[in-house]
């Protein structure tokens, strides 16, 4: 069954969320300065919008169902963030419509742009844009010739809201797998040695037990994969770690060791002589392809000759993509340290050829990096498992 797009309004789950937090819709009604009649009818609209009870009824008040649970477990963490980004004010009357507006006018940097996107008149961007200015207190945006761009204190509630937004979702789409229906949405972040192997083949696992999971692969440089994953569009990134210089407001889990070996192709003249080159500083003389600076790969290859006593030989071509490089290797008779995860399919095919060079030193981490505060949804946590379990038999073979 297809998953339905079913978004409750935020008006709507704080109500809904106070009562849960109260017990009563009474109670929440003092709370929210509503009429206990209002904060009825809000619950009601609610489920009714989702299709299922989110509170048991009695004469003690309303415990939440299990779908409620779930619900709120989610949109008080929403909210969290909205007092992170902006204030508790903000957090208690910012709408769909004053959300909507600020993503629009900081990707668009324009309000009559954004009122397109949107489908509403500029000036009801300007005036949701005033309203979210007015409940936090302080100036979000800058107003010039030349556009609408954020403030300091608005790029810090964007990313509150963008994370909210992800809370939210994430809400969403545990309710349809209570429901039975699509299990959600998941998006990943690989860096060129896990989009290989990896993450492949723990997603093709993760389809198998879990139809229906909607699954987004982006690849990039690590930088702009944190910076993807902190906005919540991305849920993981899968690769190398960079363990005491991975920023604070991430976590990494490894997965396992890898070692870099020596990599040419099959019909390089080292690859046919019999006798062929037994250390590193036989290949000193080859043309070299390199990782790129500043990432794990490039440290471990700098660490191989320095542990050597040898220099780090002139590189020809310094590259992010395994798959320039994998070209590059079949085309000419350079050489370079890759994984053996990399080149697993070329070298079992006969096309590339891993020297019997010893290497050391070569070690990496490779593993998971989510948003330290983060909670993983349960398509999340389903691919976290069929990534150790990948990563297990990647060693093993």
């Amino acid at each position: 069954m297809p998953r339905p797009e079913i978004t409750i309004p935020l008006r709507l789950l704080r109500i809904a969320q106070a009562v849960a937090r109260r017990g009563s819709a009474a109670a929440a009604a003092a709370e929210l300065h509503l009429s206990a009649s209002a904060v009825s009818r809000a619950v009601k609209q609610a489920e009714d919008m989702l299709g299922l009870p989110l509170f048991e009824r009695g004469a003690r008040g309303m415990v939440c169902t299990l779908a409620g649970q779930a619900l709120f477990q989610r949109v008080t963490r929403a909210l969290a963030e909205l007092v992170r980004g902006g204030g508790q004010r903000l957090a208690g009357r910012a709408t769909d419509a004053m959300l909507q507006a600020l993503h629009a006018v900081a990707e668009l940097r324009s309000e009559s742009a954004a009122g397109r996107r949107l489908g509403v008149t500029q000036a009801a961007v300007n005036h949701s844009l005033r309203q979210l200015e007015h409940a936090a207190g302080v100036s979000l945006f800058q107003r010039s010739q030349r556009g609408t761009r954020l403030s300091e204190a608005g790029e810090r509630l964007l990313l509150r809201a963008e994370l909210a937004r992800v809370e939210l979702r994430s809400g969403h789409d545990e309710l349809a797998a209570l429901c039975g229906l699509a299990p959600g949405r998941i998006a990943v972040g690989a860096l060129p040695m896990a989009g290989d192997v990896l993450v492949p083949q723990a997603l093709a696992r993760l389809f198998a037990v879990m139809p229906g999971v909607q699954a987004t692969v982006v690849d990039g440089t690590y930088e702009a994969l944190v910076d993807q994953l902190r906005h919540g569009e991305v849920d993981l990134v899968v690769g190398p770690l960079r363990g005491e210089q991975a920023p604070a407001d991430l976590r990494e889990q490894l997965l396992f060791i890898d070692h870099l070996v020596p990599v040419v192709r099959a019909g390089h003249p080292l690859a046919r002589s019999r006798g062929g080159a037994r250390t590193l500083a036989a290949l000193l003389a080859l043309p070299w392809i390199g990782p790129l600076p500043g990432t794990p790969a490039r440290a471990a290859f700098e660490r191989a000759f320095d542990t050597e006593g040898l220099a780090v030989p002139p590189v020809s071509l310094q590259v992010n993509s395994p798959a320039v490089v994998r070209a590059l290797l079949l085309a000419s008779d350079a050489v370079a340290l890759l994984s053996p995860l990399q080149v697993r399919g070329e070298v079992g095919a006969g096309q590339l050829r891993v020297l019997p060079v010893a290497v050391q030193r070569t070690e990496r981490a490779i593993g998971l990096m989510l948003r330290r505060d983060g909670l993983p949804s349960p398509a999340l946590r389903a691919l976290l498992m069929e990534l150790q379990v990948v990563a297990a038999v990647s060693m093993r073979s």
